[in-house]
């Protein structure tokens, strides 16, 4: 029995939709499909999760939605400058 499967869209309009798209479909069932793809990454940068209380999170989310900033662009500007005091 053979089973009946969704077209891969050409491209996805977001990486929201393309995450969609395989929450909902197993990459096994397309292997046929897929293409070969060489990448290099080159990791300039590195980031740790911490983690932060709600309430503070919160308050530095309104703060961010305040001045179009992220949450995280407020935490790490208030850190850093908390620390540069040391």
């Amino acid at each position: 029995m053979c089973k009946r499967r969704d077209i891969i869209p050409e491209c996805f309009n977001s990486a929201e939709e393309a995450g969609e798209f395989w929450d909902t479909h197993s990459a096994g069932d397309y292997w046929d499909e897929m293409e070969e793809a060489e990448m290099a990454f080159d990791i300039q940068k590195r980031a740790f999760l911490v983690p932060v209380d709600a309430r503070i999170y919160l308050l530095a989310k309104k703060k961010a939605e305040a001045e179009h900033r992220t949450a995280e662009q407020i935490i790490n500007t208030l850190l850093n400058r908390e620390l540069a005091k040391t």
